[in-house]
C-alpha cells in the first residue's frame, strides 16, 4: 500500500533539507529545485498521465555530470537462474552504444550508460530489498530501474518507485496491469501483454477447432490469472469452453500431478502457461500420458533452452512473439541480426546468442535509448514522457511490421505479434498466418480486474 501523506510528507521535508535531488550515479545526484526553477530545474509541466503532485523530489531536474545510472533486479542463481540472460542481451546494447557513440545523446550532450544489478532470486521480497538498496532510501542512488523480472516482483516495488518518481522501464514481464493508470512511473516491455496470447490462441482456434474443449496450466499468482482470465474473456461468444485449470507454485519446475489431472479430461486443447522448467515439463508430461492436444505455450517458454529441454515433446507448439528468432535461417544476413551476434559475445562471451531472451534483451536496450534520445531533457519526468509517447518506433529485433506505439491512454508495447509454431525437426519456430494487431486494444480484451491489479 502506498505510504501516508504524512509520510510522503516527512520524506519531502528530509528532502528538501538535504537539497537531494533525484538523478543518476555516484556524483550525477540532482538538487531539488527553488520556486524559481534553479538549481538544474526545467520547470517543465507533467505530461498527461503522469502525476507529479507526491514525488518526493522535482522529477523534471537533468541529470548533472555525464552519465545515467540504471539498476535492475532479476533472478541468477537458483531454478529460474534462466531468467539472467535477458541481461546479457541489454548489456550488451549499452556497452555497444558506449562504445561506438561515446553513450546516448539527449538535448544534444552524452550520457554514458551504466548498470547495477543484483540477485532477487525471483523472490518479490528481495527485489524490493535490492531495488531499495540500488536506487536509495530517497532515490537519488540511480536514474532509473530498468527490466525487472516477474510480475509479483514488479508489483512490490511499483509503489516506492512512484513515490520518489523513479522511472521502472520496461519491466520484463507481460502483466497487463502495467496498464494501470494510477502507478504512472511503471510501463512494461515488448513482451506482449498475458492477455493478447489468449486472444491469439482463441483466434487460432476458432479457424481449426471452433468447438475446442482446453485444459489450462497456469502458475498460482497474478501471471497465471493473467492468462486463465484472458483467455476466458477470448473465448465469451464463442463454443470454446474451458474443461479445467490447474495451477502450480510459482518457481515450481515439476508439474507431473497437474498435467496427469488435465490429461484425464481428454480436451483437445492445453494451455501451457508454465514458465521456465514447468513449461517444457509439461509438454514432456503431456507426450508421457499420450495426450495430443492443439497446445499453446506460454510467450516466455519460446527460448531454444526451454524448447531443446522439451525435446520432440514441443513439435507443434504454438505460440507468439514479436522478435525474430536468432536461430531462423530467414534472419541469418539481417543487419540487425548481424550486429545482434557480433556485438554481444564481445562483451558477455558465455551469453547464448541463439537464444531468443537475449535477443528479447538485447531489443529492450535499443528501445529505452531510442526513448532517451528523443527526450526533451535529461530528466526522469522527460524520459518517462518520452516512453510513453513512443511513435512507430522500431528498433532491436522487432519482427518487420512490429512497431511500438504507445500514449498515456495506452502505455502498452508489443501489441502487434505473430503467432508461431515449433518445428522440432527444424529448431526453430514457424510463422502461421499474418501478424494479428492488437494495437490500442489491450484496454478492452483484458478483463478490468487485471489492468487495475
Amino acid at each position: 500500500m502506498p505510504r501516508s501523506r504524512i509520510t510522503r510528507a516527512l520524506i519531502l521535508v528530509v528532502v528538501l533539507a538535504l537539497a537531494a535531488g533525484a538523478c543518476s550515479s555516484r556524483d550525477d545526484k540532482v538538487s531539488t529545485p527553488s520556486s524559481d526553477g534553479g538549481n538544474g530545474s526545467t520547470g517543465e509541466e507533467a505530461p498527461e498521465g503522469i502525476d507529479t503532485s507526491n514525488c518526493s523530489s522535482d522529477p523534471s531536474t537533468e541529470i548533472e555530470g555525464d552519465t545515467i545510472k540504471l539498476a535492475s533486479s532479476f533472478p541468477q542463481s537458483g531454478l529460474t537462474a534462466a531468467f539472467s540472460e535477458i541481461a546479457k542481451g541489454w548489456r550488451g546494447y549499452f556497452e555497444y552504444i558506449n562504445d561506438t557513440e561515446g553513450g546516448v545523446e539527449i538535448n544534444g550532450k552524452k550520457y554514458k550508460i551504466e548498470y547495477e544489478d543484483k540477485d532477487d532470486e525471483y523472490n518479490a521480497q528481495k527485489t524490493s530489498a535490492n531495488i531499495e538498496e540500488l536506487v536509495g532510501a530517497d532515490g537519488t542512488d540511480a536514474f532509473a530501474v530498468f527490466s525487472v523480472v516477474g510480475t509479483a516482483n514488479n508489483i512490490n516495488i511499483r509503489d516506492f518507485l512512484g513515490e520518489n518518481c523513479v522511472p521502472n522501464l520496461f519491466a520484463a514481464t507481460g502483466s497487463p496491469t502495467w496498464g494501470n493508470p494510477d502507478y504512472p512511473w511503471t510501463i512494461g516491455s515488448t513482451l506482449a501483454p498475458y492477455t493478447l496470447e489468449g486472444q491469439a490462441f482463441a483466434t487460432y482456434l476458432k479457424e481449426e477447432k471452433p468447438d475446442a474443449k482446453v485444459a489450462m496450466l497456469v502458475q498460482n499468482d497474478d501471471f497465471g490469472a493473467a492468462y486463465e482470465d484472458g483467455f476466458r474473456k477470448a473465448i465469451e461468444d464463442t463454443d470454446i469452453t474451458v474443461t479445467k485449470v490447474e495451477k502450480y507454485a510459482t518457481g515450481a519446475n515439476e508439474v507431473t500431478a497437474q498435467i496427469t489431472s488435465l490429461a484425464a479430461t481428454n480436451a483437445d486443447a492445453f494451455f501451457d502457461g508454465g514458465t521456465l522448467l514447468a513449461c517444457p515439463d509439461a509438454l514432456k508430461k503431456a507426450q508421457a500420458a499420450n495426450w495430443k492436444p492443439i497446445i499453446w505455450v506460454s510467450g516466455t517458454c519460446i527460448s531454444k533452452t526451454l524448447m531443446g529441454i522439451a525435446g520432440d515433446a514441443a513439435d507443434g507448439a504454438l505460440s507468439m512473439t514479436n522478435i525474430k528468432d536468432p536461430v531462423h535461417p530467414d534472419w541469418a544476413d539481417d543487419p540487425g541480426m548481424k550486429l545482434y551476434r557480433a556485438t554481444v559475445p564481445k562483451y558477455f562471451p558465455d551469453a547464448d546468442i541463439d537464444n531468443g531472451i537475449v535477443a528479447y534483451g538485447w531489443t529492450q536496450g535499443a528501445l529505452v535509448v531510442e526513448a532517451m534520445k528523443k527526450a526533451k531533457t535529461a530528466s526522469r519526468l522527460a524520459v518517462m514522457d518520452s516512453v510513453r509517447n513512443q511513435d512507430g518506433v522500431a528498433a532491436g529485433l522487432l519482427l518487420p511490421g512490429v512497431e511500438i506505439t504507445t500514449s498515456s491512454e495506452d502505455p502498452f508495447m508489443g501489441e502487434t505479434v505473430q503467432t508461431v509454431q515449433f518445428d522440432f525437426a527444424k529448431k526453430y519456430f514457424i510463422n502461421v498466418g499474418e501478424p494479428l494487431d492488437f494495437e490500442g486494444k489491450t484496454g478492452e480484451l483484458t478483463p478490468k480486474e487485471l489492468l487495475s491489479a
